[in-house]
């Protein structure tokens, strides 16, 4: 059984962490975030630069790590679409989706050989282990993550522009050894992604049948911090467990702020 790994990434080189972590699998796809580089879109439209003529004119560009394969397709504010399009892009029988700020452990590597060579399940559910400064999250909204992001190329597609579903055809399993997520500029990294995110996802709840309201403006911020940190125990984290408590309120505040300016 062949294994593509896809990473979707705004950058096209991943860090040294993340390759190496991924040495089991047969290709590396990596989407980025962006329109083809100029020379590719001469390229493309048969009108190449003058020195180019060894330039790839396909968005399968080969990277100088041997396996990986770089495609550039804009986001435009569906994650769905993106994932999509890597799948018809992949080569393998089984294909594992990993953002550029995870990675996959060594017995994680082991548990998926093992579990797509027995050939029982069309899917595979992962646990998400986020990492600050090599400290665990253990608690609150994020400390027990499970994430369906291994499955076979062909059991199905990705739906919704954000927080989207694999909606896979067949039997579903879970590995219980964790993809690691590495969380340490977190703080600086939710602020820089809040616009975006809170966007597409004021949108998402709207198509969902939660349109804006001053009851879920109000109370919905204040009761997601006191779930985080005090019911899920975020606090047993530390700082860290205080600040994603804090930002995950946040999150949820924004995203109603974007509804109520959206429909005015």
């Amino acid at each position: 059984m062949k294994i593509s790994a896809i990473v979707l990434s705004k950058k096209p080189d991943l860090n040294h962490l993340l390759l190496e972590s991924l040495s089991f699998v047969d290709e590396i796809l990596i989407i980025v975030d962006l329109a083809p580089p100029t020379q590719l879109r001469h390229c493309e439209a048969g009108n190449l630069p003058a020195g180019r003529s060894k330039m790839p004119c396909t968005h399968g560009q080969v990277s100088p790590h041997q396996k990986t394969k770089i495609f550039y397709h804009p986001l435009n504010n569906d994650f769905s679409s993106q994932r999509n399009f890597g799948l018809q892009k992949a080569k393998g029988d089984w294909v594992l989706f990993v953002d550029d700020d995870e990675y996959v452990g060594t017995e994680l590597k082991r548990e998926i050989i093992e579990a797509i060579n027995l050939n029982q399940y069309s899917g595979f559910i992962l646990t998400r282990q986020d990492l600050v400064f090599h400290q665990p999250l253990r608690h609150g909204e994020t400390g027990n993550t499970k994430i369906l992001r291994l499955a076979k190329r062909t059991a199905g597609k990705f739906v919704r522009p954000v927080h989207e579903r694999w909606g896979i055809k067949g039997r579903v399993g879970e590995l219980s050894s964790p993809l690691y997520h590495t969380k340490d500029g977190f703080v600086s990294e939710f602020i820089s992604r809040m616009d975006s995110y809170g966007q597409i996802d004021s949108k998402s709840l709207k198509s969902d049948g939660k349109p804006f309201s001053w009851f879920r403006l109000m109370v919905y911020p204040i009761a997601k911090f006191k779930l985080n940190y005090f019911f899920r125990a975020g606090f047993l984290d530390g700082s860290a467990g205080l600040f994603q408590a804090y930002l995950m309120a946040v999150q949820s505040l924004s995203t109603r702020v974007f509804q109520w300016e959206n429909e005015n």
